[in-house]
């Protein structure tokens, strides 16, 4: 490993503040050492001014109330999820109602929807019965009742 030159410090001030001394110049002019370090000077020293940052960093106040505000949010993560879960029970429980009341009933629902014209209309709002048992007619009232107030609770849920 070869040592330093010892005029080189004085070298590289020389090339920053660009004050040369004769005796600097020629001693420069014979030795490679210190000719690198005397072109690399300027650059360098310019190059540890510059701000590699596009953008100042924030106050440190700023990034802890950041920081407080989303741990908040985080607890407050943390009590809604039993709610998320039981909505979401919800859902699987009305699904599950509508499979089973379609499944169960489904050649009544048929009838029904296939008696469905101009006609039977007319009849059913003149007192003529409909061959629906009370029951199918109660299940699909409470099925729907159930799936709109689910509905609106998520939609009012999420304001």
């Amino acid at each position: 490993m070869t040592e330093r030159c010892v005029h080189e410090p004085q070298v590289r001030l020389a090339a920053v503040e660009d004050r040369w001394t004769d005796a600097l110049l020629q001693h420069v002019s014979r030795c490679d050492d210190c000719a690198a370090a005397g072109a690399a000077a300027p650059f360098m020293t310019a190059f540890a001014r510059t701000d590699a940052r596009r953008r100042p960093l924030p106050d440190p106040a700023v990034i802890w109330l950041k920081a407080r505000l989303l741990r908040g949010s985080v607890d407050a993560d943390r009590a809604v999820r039993p709610l998320n879960v039981m909505q979401a029970v919800a859902y699987l429980v009305i699904a599950a109602g509508w499979a089973a009341l379609l499944t169960w009933k489904w050649s009544d629902v048929e009838r029904w929807i296939l008696s469905v014209t101009p006609s039977n209309m007319v009849g059913e709002l003149a007192g003529i019965h409909s061959s629906v048992p009370a029951t199918v007619v109660l299940a699909i009232v409470v099925l729907s009742s159930l799936t709109v107030m689910v509905a609106l609770h998520a939609i009012l849920a999420e304001e």
